[in-house]
């Protein structure tokens, strides 16, 4: 079942917020946005792929702005917030990766 257009345009506002945030190196600030985003349709596999991508792009960043605290928050939110069984092969290379670079530092 498809999601709804309001659910679908929270989601997008969060990511480019979330994004913004990133951008401009307030990798705090955004932290409870990316749990929101993270909260939201957690039944739907296809978000969570989508959601696995953006949280890993984000720890990709912080990890390079030196946040290394929220990127931990991030790899944490992500592992209790999402199932393992939404995730496909690409999403669980795309967050090894991210934990591989994280506890490498």
């Amino acid at each position: 079942m498809p999601l709804d257009p309001g659910t679908v345009h929270r989601f997008a506002m969060l990511e480019r917020a979330v994004k913004s945030f990133a951008k401009t190196g307030r990798f705090d600030e955004s932290l409870k946005l990316v749990e929101e985003m993270l909260e939201i349709a957690p039944e739907d596999a296809g978000l969570s792929k989508l959601k696995v991508r953006v949280a890993t792009e984000m720890v990709h960043q912080a990890i390079q702005a030196q946040k290394i605290g929220a990127a931990t928050q991030i790899v944490g939110l992500v592992e209790t917030k999402i199932p393992a069984a939404h995730l496909g092969p690409t999403e669980k290379e795309l967050l090894a990766k991210a934990k591989e670079n994280l506890y490498s530092m």
